[in-house]
């Protein structure tokens, strides 16, 4: 399993005083998983599984890998994905963290956001990145003509772009 497996449908968002909230359903190798819910007011993502009425299983908890709490068979295998995932620098960069469900929910927001920016962009020209650019940065040259704008950009950025 990996993250494209998982995709997002019904996606949803909206203003609040603490940034904004969004709702999507999230689907796993084309089937409804989970609901996924946050309301944009500085507390958890919710993730409600669709196997509600299933046995519950055991899981282990990301805080202190000792405690156990009780899941549907959906949740822990999120859970239990989200877990393996690599871990993640702190600020300070010294300290590792376990990936936790809502950085892993947050990560796969964003990059369906620029997943959707960028096809946005696409229809209105064509899209590349200065080698220098950071991560998740792209540009737009209004011209639909690859031949063109590749052209324009050997004029102006010489071995320093790619095309998205």
């Amino acid at each position: 399993m990996n993250n494209s497996n998982f995709i997002i449908k019904g996606f949803k968002t909206w203003a609040t005083y603490d940034g904004g909230g969004y709702q999507f359903t999230l689907h796993l190798d084309g089937k409804k998983f989970a609901f996924v819910h946050n309301d944009g007011n500085g507390g958890d993502v919710q993730v409600d599984c669709f196997d509600i009425n299933e046995p519950k299983v055991d899981c282990i908890s990301t805080w202190d890998d000792k405690s156990v709490f009780k899941a549907t068979p959906n949740y822990a295998l999120l859970h239990n994905y989200v877990r393996s995932l690599p871990k993640w620098k702190g600020f300070d960069e010294e300290k590792e963290y376990t990936m936790t469900m809502g950085i892993w929910i947050d990560e796969i927001v964003n990059q369906f956001e620029m997943d959707k920016k960028l096809a946005k962009a696409k229809k209105k020209g064509t899209t590349f990145k200065l080698l220098t650019d950071g991560n998740g940065v792209f540009r737009t040259l209004n011209v639909l003509d690859i031949d063109k704008a590749k052209q324009y950009l050997d004029s102006k950025f010489p071995n320093q772009y790619q095309l998205i």
